[in-house]
């Protein structure tokens, strides 16, 4: 007699797998000079920096509005003290759909070069 019950196991297991398995589209884009610079003034670097902002719901897909992004930034530049400008940087959003479970997740990540920028003070050589 054959043993069946490995066999069904085996296949509830490739099963399963199968119907978790989501896959993950990566869309983006490097924005070198994007940030307006006023002719006399001084940017200063402070170091690189990243923030995310993560939404997963289910059944409907997840939506970033442009206070996320406005709110991303935001973290981006408060973890350089006296950053107030973005340069450099890159923008990349993660969509995650597992569709046998109605689970989708939305990523949006920057990162980049925090700076100062002062305004009316160029220092002339």
């Amino acid at each position: 007699m054959v043993c069946r019950t490995g066999t069904i196991s085996w296949l509830v297991l490739a099963s399963a797998i199968v119907l978790a398995t989501g896959c993950t589209y990566r869309a983006g884009h490097f924005n070198p000079n994007t940030q307006f610079a006023y002719p006399n003034s001084n940017i200063k670097t402070l170091g690189p920096v990243k923030a995310e902002v993560k939404k997963t719901t289910w059944i409907v897909r997840p939506e970033l509005k442009l206070d996320d992004i406005k709110g991303c930034y935001n973290e981006a530049l408060a973890q350089a003290s006296g950053a107030n400008i973005l340069v450099n940087y890159s923008e990349d959003t993660y969509f995650t759909a597992v569709p046998f479970l109605s689970i989708f997740t939305v990523r949006y990540v920057i990162q980049g070069e925090a700076a100062a920028m002062t305004i009316g003070q160029q220092e002339l050589r």
